[in-house]
């Protein structure tokens, strides 16, 4: 009865598996002469590029969060070893290929500059590492690591240490913003996916996309601002300031790029283009914003990073919604 029990459950499984649609995406992979030659010949490398490309399926298919099962298959007809500059390899075109991975394990000319994601047209990776023994090839663990990384750019997923803020470079209030957990904030060690780059990923299915248009699509319409005092009264007519962050700037902008203020109920909702307006060049123009509450002399700070803007849009919201809490001072007395 029990090996009966165990061989349904194994067919349910099976069954549940094979429900998923497969997405596939094949890859052509050109690798420098040098890097090879020192990694111990060709058919090393190819035992290695296999196990590089065994962990880079595990990372897109170990989490049920996933809509799909996604397989990178690289085609070794195609494979081929190259000389000359690297960075001339990056641009080539392979239309008969979803993606380009150009690898360089040691970079000596001072025109191999550069390394990582090669959108739009190229759709490359260019894996490149500048060290030069045989401890730092484009095969270590955090080299792996980075590759995932690049590849969760391939399926359209910015960059979320793009969105942190350094506290020096916040003349508002000081205040860091130090991201969140995730492969595509800092790779080096880390195999999560944030609940956005879940998203992110089955939005862009399987499909080849671009970065800037998937996060151009996927924007709530607008922004709520809701503001009330720590004892819970609503915050009616407080200043609403809202101060961006570019992309890779790590720095709030010292002008705010909206004001406004509560209403009544101390609520303010506008649209979203008024902040993250949309651009060619990462979807939106701004990473982050920092929105300032001020009421009564009083002053309390929230941040609107890209994931969490468009996470709301993932859940289905027509707004954006971020809860601000005022507090008074508290005076301190004693009896005597």
């Amino acid at each position: 009865m029990k090996k009966i029990l165990f061989a349904l459950l194994a067919t349910v499984v099976v069954m549940s598996i094979q429900a998923q649609p497969i997405h596939r995406f094949t890859v052509k992979i050109g690798i420098d002469r040098t890097s090879v030659d020192s990694l111990g010949g060709e058919e090393r490398v190819v035992y290695l590029i296999k196990d590089m490309f065994r962990q880079v399926n595990k990372a897109f298919n170990y989490d049920s969060r996933f809509a799909a099962i996604h397989h990178f298959e690289v085609d070794w007809d195609a494979f081929y070893i190259y000389d000359g500059l690297s960075t001339e390899e990056i641009g080539k075109p392979h239309p008969d290929h979803d993606y380009l991975v150009v690898m360089d394990g040691y970079k000596s000319d001072a025109k191999e500059q550069g390394g990582g994601w090669y959108g739009d047209t190229f759709q490359t990776v260019y894996h490149a590492r500048t060290h030069n023994d045989r401890f730092n090839s484009p095969f270590e663990q955090q080299a792996i690591d980075g590759i995932i990384h690049e590849f969760g750019h391939a399926r359209g997923i910015p960059d979320i240490y793009a969105m942190k803020v350094d506290a020096d470079k916040n003349p508002i209030c000081g205040m860091p913003y130090l991201g969140t957990r995730c492969i595509m904030d800092y790779p080096y060690g880390e195999r999560h996916w944030s609940d956005y780059a879940v998203n992110m990923i089955n939005l862009a299915a399987g499909r080849n996309i671009d970065i800037d248009d998937l996060v151009s699509k996927a924007v709530p319409e607008n922004i709520t601002i809701k503001a009330r005092w720590a004892d819970g009264t609503k915050a009616e007519k407080a200043a609403v300031r809202l101060y961006p962050v570019m992309w890779y700037s790590y720095t709030v902008q010292p002008k705010a790029v909206y004001t406004t203020s509560t209403d009544a109920e101390g609520v303010v909702t506008f649209p979203t283009e008024k902040v993250f307006s949309r651009e060619k060049e990462f979807g939106v123009k701004y990473s982050n914003c920092l929105v300032e509450v001020e009421l009564e002399g009083k002053k309390s700070y929230a941040w609107i990073p890209l994931w969490y803007l468009q996470n709301s849009w993932f859940e289905g919201k027509q707004s954006c919604e971020v809860e601000i809490t005022l507090k008074r001072d508290i005076k301190l007395t004693r009896d005597i």
